[in-house]
């Protein structure tokens, strides 16, 4: 890719109102209730050097002429489709924004508003409450809300850039110091650009708590959390081919053939991925007293999605193709166990001895959870889609899990250790490229588990008071102290010759001394 980035300074505002009421209706029961409303305005150029593609404005008549050997653009306005949002130029953008000078490209304004995109003006949030007091120990709290999110900037319209201000091309064959081989010509054109209509992220969260004392200063806690997210950013090629389109045009250029002439892929910024979690949590928690303090955390939770983060894009929208699954980040167990204990020496601070000898302290923090979930896919373009849409997912026929004895690490990558199988039984491969001008049928996104981290970190404190507001305090820090290997994740890549290996590791031993001053 070859582009030139520019400075665009963006704003936006946003208003909210809200309503809240406790009500407390009996000696044992305890309301909260609230209404928020939010009007967000999407993001804006100051200087309206902001360049988005609307189809709504892309005229086919007018359709560029491009080689059909090498899709270089020939003759035609390469800008046909892309629009500035706005009016026209405001007086901050001259001398500043080349193009606000010349009037070149003023044809680009239609009119629409700075902002783009729609702002919605329905976006009520309510909140529901409950506590309900079993008895002087024993609380329990549940809880129902609405929130919404401030959408993002749209870094690929902001910060990427879109020509006429920000020309970027992608260059498939070439050289980069003759990539068009000497011959006069332009290049397709790479541009982002968001939906005009583009949701506020927003999400539904409910939850579920009963909370009870037990002695020795100590509170046990179980929840159930639920949340269901909406309008989730992620990307869509927007000038993405048919499935098969490429296989049945062979020897032309994919660009040639793409719905946008003169454009490469278009990523247009859309809301619209939805996610599901529910999880189950349990806490135990005793306050510092006595000179110990621990607490202990569990979650046992599934997260689901059909797109975990803003860059995961649809390369099988026209298929109509299942891209649910777990989230990237799912982790279904998580524990951490925490401590601090105040060393029985010296504990009489008012005697030389127990300034100078105690107050020693030792504390630990300790981490396990399961690994995170991965896809076995590769950026070949099975489907015949073109360039710029994404990672294809290759066909699972059969169960690859081994079982956890069978599993191996190794750094080596020349040994026959595999962290999954890579054929069933009978010798048949389980993972197979998809075939020609199609995508894989099956909802195979994350199906399988990296390993789980764990980490178990210890320190030792002794803090010398100097005066009442001056103190010396040192420290003697062990990070993973038992330097337990954290492996990585496995080779995902079908093509290589590690594929289903994991052969990297990390989370060494660290230590650490110092010393600080503090007044």
């Amino acid at each position: 890719e070859i582009g030139v980035r520019s400075y665009t300074p963006y704003r936006a505002n946003m208003y909210e109102w809200f309503v809240q009421d406790s009500w407390k209706a009996t000696p044992k029961l305890r309301l909260e209730m609230g209404l928020r409303h939010s009007i967000v305005q999407p993001f804006f150029s100051l200087w309206r050097n902001m360049v988005v593609f609307d189809p709504r404005y892309y005229d086919a008549s007018k359709a560029v002429v491009q080689d059909p050997r090498t899709g270089y653009v020939i003759s035609g306005d390469q800008y046909n489709g892309l629009v500035i949002p706005g009016s026209g130029w405001p007086d901050a953008a001259k001398g500043r924004i080349p193009i606000a000078d010349s009037g070149e490209y003023n044809r680009l304004f239609k009119g629409l508003p700075k902002q783009y995109s729609q702002i919605h003006m329905r976006d009520f949030q309510p909140r529901l409450g409950v506590a309900y007091s079993l008895n002087s120990k024993t609380v329990l709290r549940a809880g129902i809300g609405r929130f919404f999110a401030r959408m993002n900037k749209g870094d690929s319209v902001f910060l990427g850039g879109n020509p006429p201000l920000q020309p970027m091309v992608s260059i498939s064959n070439g050289t980069a110091d003759s990539p068009a081989g000497g011959r006069p010509a332009a290049f397709p054109l790479n541009v982002g650009t968001r939906d005009p209509v583009y949701g506020n992220p927003n999400s539904w969260t409910w939850n579920f708590t009963a909370e009870r004392e037990l002695p020795f200063s100590t509170t046990i806690e179980i929840s159930y959390v639920g949340r269901r997210g909406l309008n989730g950013v992620r990307e869509r090629n927007l000038n993405q081919l048919r499935p098969g389109t490429v296989q049945a045009n062979p020897g032309i250029n994919p660009d040639v053939l793409r719905p946008y002439k003169g454009f490469g892929p278009i990523r247009m910024t859309v809301n619209e991925s939805q996610s599901r979690y529910n999880g189950l949590q349990f806490g135990v928690t005793r306050r510092f007293t006595q000179g110990l303090s621990y607490g202990v955390a569990y979650s046992f939770a599934k997260t689901m999605d059909d797109a975990s983060n803003p860059r995961d894009l649809l390369p099988n929208a026209y298929d109509g193709g299942n891209l649910w699954g777990p989230s990237a980040f799912d982790s279904r167990h998580v524990l951490v166990v925490n401590f601090i204990y105040e060393l029985p020496l010296f504990r009489n601070r008012t005697a030389l001895t127990g300034k100078l000898l105690g107050g020693w302290q030792i504390t630990g923090v300790s981490q396990f959870q399961t690994g995170t979930p991965f896809t076995v896919s590769t950026s070949d373009d099975f489907g015949g889609v073109g360039t710029g849409s994404g990672a294809q997912i290759w066909n699972m026929k059969g169960d690859p899990k081994l079982a956890r004895g069978d599993q191996k690490f190794s750094l080596s990558a020349s040994d026959s250790n595999y962290y999954f199988s890579r054929r069933n039984p009978d010798g048949t491969a389980i993972f197979t490229a998809p075939a020609a001008g199609t995508f894989t049928t099956q909802s195979n996104r994350n199906r399988l588990y990296n390993p789980g981290f764990q980490n178990w970190n210890l320190g030792l404190f002794k803090s010398f008071f100097v005066t009442e507001k001056q103190l010396v305090q040192f420290r003697f820090e062990a990070f993973n102290w038992l330097n337990h290997p954290n492996w990585g994740g496995a080779t995902t890549n079908p093509t290589s010759g590690t594929f289903g290996k994991v052969s990297s590791k990390s989370s060494e031993r660290v230590l650490q001394i110092s010393l600080r001053y503090r007044f």
